[in-house]
């Protein structure tokens, strides 16, 4: 089988490229290793997208429940700190929208059913040097002739494993826990706490008076505790911080925390992208919109040069996606590890200073419109 464009990973990003390419007249097939997807009622898990990820799914075509936030509180549990992000800071109408994940994976994965393979996986990946062509053999045995095969395949990428592509990872010794919540009354805004027994994130879902938390927790803290247990101990402390009582509302949902980078995203005709070429701490919300942010550049070199009649692994345009999406990444990921750092600060009186740095960063709309600009994608 010859296709133009291999995707391995059928979840957000993968079915986003060929939703998008294939409306600029480029075909491709997705190797996905799940079964095809199916309608799931106790969908739990939800993910933010930044104005500039909602740009690119509108113009896909793709328009779902969403939750709107307009205002975020940023603050420090250990003193009266705080940062107050607003939408009306920079003119914009909202900072970000929160959508089910399953939602946004059903909707996009609609549009690429008929060229899905399903429950297959890539078994080896051979570069034809004089073809400039990416060989692929999948696990049912058969074989396709690429262009360009492109690893949308999550943070253990089999792809970036199978091409030999240099991974670094660090483990931030966190878990997450992730849960929906009913909350005694209304809450405006999203929230978060930074605070001895973690990084607590608590952001409106799309359904009526239910809200989601994303709380990192420091595993020193679950070493002989169900994670399950201490969540039920601990909600009361953020509670008590937000004035507001919160009903579990679902399952709770737990995973190890870690970042991980690719030096170089690009090997031959073998490109990384999203989670399968970086990963980030949730605190910010960003990964998705990296991943969404990789996606469009790499859309884009491609599109140009199948417009000039070019291979689509012309060697300069996937240079232009590597060059232009690594440094940003990798600036994103130290950003992130860095706040981390400043947020775990164990003296006194560094915590002192902390707070004080807060307020300080609160009052400068000129730091709070570049971070607010910076996270928005546009």
């Amino acid at each position: 089988m010859i296709v133009p464009i291999t995707i391995s990973g059928g979840g957000l990003i993968g079915n986003y490229i060929s939703r998008r390419l294939r409306r600029s007249g480029i075909e491709s097939i997705i190797i996905e290793k799940n079964k095809p997807p199916q309608n799931k009622l106790d969908s739990i898990r939800t993910i933010t997208l930044n104005p500039k990820s909602i740009e690119l799914l509108e113009k896909e075509g793709i328009n779902i429940a969403s939750s709107s936030i307009q205002k975020i509180i940023a603050s420090d549990g250990n003193s009266s700190g705080k940062i107050v992000f607003s939408s009306s800071d920079i003119g914009y109408s909202e900072l970000s929208s929160v959508v089910m994940f399953d939602d946004l994976n059903k909707a996009l994965q609609e549009g690429n059913l008929n060229n899905t393979l399903f429950e297959t996986q890539i078994n080896s990946i051979k570069y034809i040097h004089e073809d400039k062509l990416t060989s692929i053999e999948l696990s049912s045995g058969s074989k396709i002739i690429s262009e360009v095969l492109v690893a949308c395949d999550g943070k253990n990428s089999n792809v970036a494993k199978l091409y030999n592509f240099e991974n670094k990872a660090h483990s931030y010794n966190q878990t997450a826990a992730t849960f929906l919540v009913q909350a005694d009354s209304d809450i405006t805004h999203a929230h978060q706490i930074f605070s001895e027994i973690g990084i607590f994130a608590l952001m409106p879902a799309p359904k009526e008076n239910i809200f989601t938390v994303v709380w990192s927790i420091n595993n020193l803290h679950i070493e002989n505790l169900d994670i399950k247990d201490f969540v039920i101990d601990n909600l009361k402390y953020f509670e008590d911080k937000l004035g507001h009582k919160m009903i579990l509302s679902s399952k709770i949902l737990n995973f190890e925390l870690s970042n991980h980078y690719f030096k170089n995203y690009i090997k031959d005709s073998v490109v990384l992208m999203a989670d399968s070429a970086h990963s980030i701490h949730p605190l910010a919300g960003q990964g998705v919109n990296l991943g969404f942010e990789d996606a469009d550049i790499f859309c884009e070199k491609i599109e140009d040069a199948y417009s000039l009649g070019l291979k689509l692994n012309e060697p300069t345009f996937l240079k232009q996606y590597s060059i232009e999406r690594e440094a940003l990444n990798y600036l994103m990921l130290k950003s992130m590890d860095l706040f981390l750092d400043f947020f775990n600060l164990k003296n006194l009186y560094l915590r002192l200073i902390r707070g004080m740095g807060l307020n300080m960063v609160n009052k400068s709309k000129f730091l709070k419109t570049f971070f607010i600009k910076r996270a928005s994608g546009k």
